[in-house]
């Protein structure tokens, strides 16, 4: 993937970067993984892969020490929410699992 004249090397510039939602800052998840454009040439980065969710290129908005992208209708934090609810709610002292 090329940004703005940058050569990009998805082990070192992708994988395992946060996911920041570039409107309001909130962190979104962390990318696991590239889906590439072999017909293209060069191949190129044509989507990241973050859980199970796919977030199509044209999502990303910038790529520096953490990947800022506009999530749409894409929801990155459903892995967060189960876990909120089966696990950490359940939790004593946790908010509202009782005591």
């Amino acid at each position: 993937m090329t940004v703005a004249g940058k050569v990009l090397h998805a082990q070192l510039h992708l994988l395992d970067r946060q996911l920041i939602d570039q409107a309001s800052g909130a962190l979104l998840g962390k990318v696991d993984d590239v889906e590439l454009d072999l017909d293209a040439d060069p191949p190129v980065v044509s989507a990241l892969i973050s859980g199970r969710v796919r977030i199509p290129a044209v999502q990303v908005m910038e790529i520096d020490t953490a990947v800022k992208i506009v999530p749409g209708e894409l929801n990155l934090t459903s892995g967060d929410d189960w876990a909120n609810k089966h696990i950490i709610d359940h939790i004593p002292g946790a908010g509202h699992a009782p005591e």
